[in-house]
């Protein structure tokens, strides 16, 4: 397999400034194993890390060429019995703190939710934290956020540059299209209510660039929603080169939480309101351990029941430390 064509980044690309030490030296892609070579990780003062070199764009494709992003996403079917159940509550606790008004909400859904946290958290996950309107699902895959949020009530619309998941999107009948953010910023300005990156914003080279189109397409006082890997966690701390957020060479800038609100306010955005992260995080905490152990960092690992232990052991320890999830969750309002 050839090597990857790479340009040099002799600059953080979230702050600008030069000099950045060496985080990681010899990184492999064991994640997905399609782009041979090792790849050096920088961190700078800013907190945020970036690879140096980073993949050349016309390379970016193939780094995608056995992505999950390309398996259809799951039928949505209407829940019945006890999902049946799950969802009223969750309908409940989206009327109370969300402000949607779906009929079927039960109000012990919001009881539930505020009442134990962790539990409004996963309530709040598939909406994305969102209040009902027109939605942007930047990077959106196969389509399975979108096809959630419209059957939720959502005007959601997703984009994508990867072709092959968009048309497994497509041909489950939604509403996503190939495009770049900066060209729907350019056609579209201020024409969304909410933008949406789940798992995205560290896979560009210019995420400030990449925010304030986010921004552009946005109307005044509009929200963005962003999920990412936490450089400045726990799981990074214990695991180092092992931990399963670098992502080499996928993961071009990856974040700790002053980076991204750094990264946002020049976007142009502020009011960051920080999100208690679901067990997401738990399945990064558990992939990082295999990895660690000399095992393949596999993504079928996560579901044993010793993974789901030790991941509720390290979520408490995450709690009691500042900034200490492996992912940072957030929304922020359009200024």
């Amino acid at each position: 397999m050839d090597r990857v064509e790479t340009v040099p980044v002799p600059a953080c690309p979230v702050c600008g400034r030069g000099d950045a030490p060496v985080l990681h030296a010899d990184l492999e892609d064991r994640a997905f194993g399609v782009a041979p070579g090792r790849w050096t990780m920088r961190r700078c003062t800013c907190g945020a890390g970036f690879l140096d070199p980073r993949p050349a764009d016309h390379e970016v494709g193939r780094l995608y060429a056995t992505y999950y992003t390309h398996e259809p996403p799951s039928p949505n079917v209407a829940p019945t019995g006890i999902g049946m159940l799950l969802r009223r509550l969750r309908d409940g606790y989206a009327n109370a703190q969300l402000g949607h008004d779906r009929e079927s909400g039960l109000r012990a859904g919001a009881l539930l939710g505020r009442g134990i946290p962790p539990v409004g958290a996963l309530m709040e996950r598939p909406l994305r934290s969102l209040p009902p309107g027109r939605v942007l699902d930047v990077g959106c895959g196969s389509g399975l956020f979108v096809g959630e949020a419209n059957a939720a009530g959502f005007d959601a619309r997703g984009i994508d540059l990867d072709e092959q998941a968009v048309a497994v999107a497509r041909a489950a009948g939604l509403p996503v299209d190939t495009a770049r953010l900066e060209e729907v910023a350019e056609q579209e300005p201020g024409s969304y209510d909410a933008v949406t990156m789940s798992h995205v914003i560290e896979h560009v080279t210019d995420p400030v660039a990449f925010l304030g189109a986010a921004r552009t397409v946005l109307r005044a006082g509009g929200l963005i929603w962003i999920a990412t890997p936490n450089l400045g966690g726990v799981g990074h701390r214990r695991f180092g080169r092992e931990w399963r957020g670098l992502e080499p060479p996928r993961h071009m800038v990856v974040f700790d939480r002053p980076s991204i609100e750094l990264a946002l306010e020049t976007a142009g955005f502020a009011d960051v309101r920080w999100l208690r992260p679901t067990p997401v995080h738990h399945h990064i905490h558990a992939i990082s351990a295999n990895g660690a152990a000399g095992r393949v960092p596999t993504d079928l690992v996560g579901k044993r029941k010793s993974d789901v232990r030790r991941g509720a052991r390290y979520d408490a320890l995450a709690q009691v430390r500042r900034h200490g999830n492996d992912e940072l969750l957030l929304l922020a309002r359009a200024v």
